[in-house]
């Protein structure tokens, strides 16, 4: 989910205020989006409790994101004029950082040629895809919903860390009109990813694909538990905006190389698929701007940074860390620190302790490689650390001042938040 302006044991990947020229600081932020209706319809997932809008809020170049979330006591907060965020109440700002350098793919752009495309897709995925509904449980009044993918046929699910975040009892519904109890197998709060699993084998599942290969133009579809809506999930269609975003939230987390698309993504949509034009999973829908200062701007986790996070939560397996907080170089970045480089991944913070202290990296260090691999931008560490297991042995590549040092960090195991 690149780090600013951490705690002091930040994981990888958490991402803080930029360090921006002037030129390219954000604008102050839009005003909150406009409560829901006090009176949305109820979910069909399950008689309790009743799921009704709740938003998550960040910001893109200032504007207003929205967590696509469906849950909450509207009446009360539509009556006081507010919106949740997350589960807590807080509000969270984000920023949507300039992109990185990467190379532009020139290919043609994918089409869903014909309307039966569409139909197709639907008939392939939608039996693997569930509508969930979280709550402290019964009579609680604090559910929501949300969505769920399988991927595996023994029942293996995965959704939006803030769609299970806190729930104590969690259900998921099959497009087939069966209802299972679901457990929270494991979270990863900073990347916003969270496995459940549910007592059931011979399930469909979706097929994953490469986010990697997407490119700006390649049309989409998204289906989800749109506003929990009775009657089954929706499915809207559209393009992919933009790649490379960065989504910062006041959570202490960032949300890395974010596929946008105008495809409808509404609060309920959390955790469900973005599918390319083969129906293939290509990234989790997570986040909305704010309708009233944006107009269909929607945000997605890409499906290939998350295999081998959501890989590690379904084995249980530790993640590595290595202890750096980092913001993308870009040449106006660059120019503006007087860095002999103009992309990789200026170190903002070095966590005391941590793999990279120890091997001596430092604050103004830009890393360009490590294990062999080019680092682009900020995400590029995130997911190359992530290939890695605690105990493993890499080298990181710095451009200190405008030479080149290696340095040998071990991995550790993440840190608790």
């Amino acid at each position: 989910m690149t780090d600013l302006t951490p705690p002091a044991d930040l994981p990888d990947g958490e991402a803080n205020e930029p360090v921006l020229p002037p030129s390219t600081q954000a604008s102050p932020p839009m005003s909150p989006m406009s409560p829901p209706p006090a009176t949305p319809p109820q979910s069909a997932v399950a008689p309790w409790p009743p799921a009704t809008p709740r938003t998550r809020k960040s910001s893109g170049l200032r504007s207003t994101l929205t967590g696509a979330l469906v849950g909450g006591l509207v009446g009360a907060l539509a009556a006081g004029g507010l919106v949740l965020a997350f589960a807590d109440g807080g509000s969270t700002t984000t920023i949507v950082q300039p992109s990185s350098s990467k190379a532009v793919v020139t290919r043609p752009s994918t089409e869903i040629s014909r309307a039966g495309n569409v139909a197709e897709i639907i008939a392939k995925d939608e039996p693997a895809i569930v509508a969930i509904t979280t709550g402290g449980g019964p009579g609680s009044g604090d559910g929501g919903a949300g969505t769920g993918f399988v991927i595996t046929q023994d029942g293996y699910i995965v959704t939006n860390n803030h769609v299970a975040e806190g729930a104590t009892k969690i259900q998921v519904a099959f497009n087939d009109g069966s209802v299972a109890g679901a457990k929270t197998i494991g979270t990863d709060p900073t990347n916003d990813l969270a496995v459940l699993k549910v007592d059931r084998t011979g399930l469909p599942a979706v097929e994953l694909g490469d986010s990697d290969a997407s490119q700006v133009g390649d049309e989409v579809v998204a289906i989800g538990n749109a506003l929990a809506l009775e009657g089954g999930l929706s499915v809207t269609r559209g393009i992919i905006s933009g790649t490379d975003r960065t989504v910062d939230t006041d959570a202490g987390s960032s949300l890395v190389g974010m596929l946008q698309t105008d495809a409808a993504i509404n609060p309920g949509n959390s955790g469900g698929p973005l599918l390319n034009s083969q129906g293939q999973v290509i990234g989790i829908n997570t986040a909305i701007a704010n309708p009233a200062s944006a107009q269909n701007v929607g945000f997605a986790i890409p499906i290939s940074k998350a295999k081998p996070i959501i890989e590690d939560l379904r084995l249980g397996r530790a993640a590595a860390f290595l202890g750096v907080s980092t913001q993308n170089v870009t040449p106006a970045v660059a120019r503006e620190l007087d860095l002999k480089v103009e992309q990789g991944a200026y170190v903002v913070q070095v966590t005391a302790d941590a793999p990279a202290k120890d091997a001596g990296v430092r604050e103004g260090d830009v890393i360009v490689e490590i294990a062999g691999k080019p680092i682009q931008d900020s995400a590029d560490v995130q997911t190359i650390v992530r290939e890695h297991r605690p105990g493993d042995k890499v080298t990181v590549v710095v451009n200190r001042k405008g030479e080149q040092q290696s340095l040998d960090a071990t991995l550790t195991e993440r840190p608790a938040k």
